[in-house]
């Protein structure tokens, strides 16, 4: 199941959108779950970090297309995003909120399911990368791929990623257990580290995106033999 949101304030584009959608499960043979918004503030107050889709018109009453998505990314920086606008100039704003693509109403069916086929396998690639966090009462979703490591601070855990620092009240070990990658290990009690970022290991320190950890001796052997193995190729 693929689960989409759509928010256009005309009801009528969003009929049509969810034909386009109809057509592309049938001649694919995929599920969609959708959403329909007819205002950008209801999609983000009742926002939730599930959707693989979010289908966004520019051109709305109120908070328009770019400013949501610039909000949209504030708590979701992995959702895949694509535009839908009377006016294709105005889509190339979109690298701004890293937009997937950009559909020109009107909608041709024809034309939307081979836009659908980069969606599809995007989604396809991605379906293992997604974590999510509960910070302050929201839930945030981040790409386990773009974090380079975690580390303890105090009864927090600290998520940095290319993306951003994130911290949520959660142990180390619960955290370890959100991230479905292999590429993940433990350097010292405190600290788990994403073996993709790891720069160099000299004696005690590994350096991982240019930040220097510590290894600490219960896990040295462990942590050498993981990025031996990732180097030679067994656990990219």
């Amino acid at each position: 199941m693929i689960y989409a949101a759509i928010v256009d304030d005309e009801e009528s584009e969003r009929k049509k959108l969810k034909a386009c959608l109809a057509y592309v499960s049938e001649k694919k043979g995929v599920k969609f779950s959708v959403r329909e918004f007819s205002d950008a503030d209801k999609f983000l107050v009742n926002y939730e970090s599930d959707y693989d889709i979010v289908f966004m018109d520019i051109e709305m009453e109120g908070t328009n297309g770019m400013e949501a998505a610039r909000q949209l990314r504030k708590v979701d920086k992995t959702v895949i995003l694509i535009f839908v606008t009377n006016m294709a100039q105005m889509a190339v704003q979109g690298y701004e909120v890293d937009a997937l693509d950009f559909i020109v109403k009107p909608l041709d069916k024809y034309a939307f399911s081979l836009k659908m086929m980069r969606v599809l396998g995007r989604i396809d690639s991605r379906k293992d990368d997604k974590v999510l966090l509960s910070i302050a009462g929201d839930i945030i979703s981040i790409r386990a791929s773009l974090i380079t490591y975690l580390e303890v601070q105090g009864h927090y855990v600290v998520y940095h990623s290319k993306e951003g620092n994130y911290t949520e009240y959660i142990t180390l070990s619960a955290a370890e257990k959100k991230i479905a990658d292999q590429n993940f290990v433990r350097c010292n009690r405190g600290c788990l580290v994403n073996l993709r970022f790891v720069n160099a290991v000299r004696r005690d320190v590994c350096v991982v995106d240019g930040e220097e950890l510590v290894i600490a001796r219960p896990t040295r052997n462990s942590f050498i033999q993981a990025f031996a193995d990732f180097l030679g190729g067994e656990k990219r």
